[in-house]
């Protein structure tokens, strides 16, 4: 009897090996799902801020672009009252001076840019492109509606992604710009 006593003693000191394999498979499983959803969140994150430069740059490219139409004394680039398409706008500045907003490829990025005598600024960042290896290839589009004795006015319409192309999908994204512009000043 004492040896059956202490076999119950035995017993009761330790874990079987199906509740060890069960234990392993319940922690497997919460590290599983912990880790997914901390990659989802990583990928969520890298989209948002992609994004977000994106929209930024667009923003920002179309309210130079805005600005600089504005406050032409003209458009020098042929506009016609059923509107002229093209992928640059040439104006002329309060100084006399021309100005092109135009496509710039820039080594293997295609850019926006302002065009002058005094130089080249780009109004989008190498983090984006205007798509396409070339400029032709582009999607910048500038229509111009232009009538007699009235300011002309631009639709500017352009669509920017991520630059170098990513193979991952969730870093793939791309963004619509689209706005009109009107000179403040009348064509002389």
């Amino acid at each position: 009897m004492t040896f059956f006593a202490h076999n119950q003693k035995a017993d009761t000191k330790g874990f079987t090996v199906l509740e060890m394999v069960v234990s392993i498979a319940i922690v497997s499983l919460v590290v599983v799902v912990l880790s997914q959803v901390f990659f989802v969140t990583l990928r969520t994150n890298a989209k948002t801020e992609i994004s977000k430069d994106m929209k930024q740059n667009g923003e920002l490219a179309l309210e130079s672009m805005v600005r600089m139409i504005q406050r032409a004394k003209n458009i020098t680039s042929p506009c016609i009252s059923t509107g002229t398409t093209s992928q640059s706008i040439s104006i002329v500045n309060n100084d006399n001076g021309v100005t092109t907003l135009e496509c710039v490829l820039d080594g293997s990025v295609v850019r926006l840019a302002s065009s002058s005598a005094s130089g080249t600024t780009y109004l989008t960042s190498q983090n984006v492109t205007l798509g396409g290896t070339t400029c032709s290839e582009s999607t910048l589009e500038f229509v111009c509606f232009g009538a007699s004795g009235l300011p002309g006015s631009v639709t500017i319409s352009f669509q920017l992604s991520k630059s170098g192309m990513s193979s991952l999908s969730f870093e793939q994204s791309s963004e619509s710009f689209q706005t009109t512009a009107t000179m403040r000043n009348n064509a002389e």
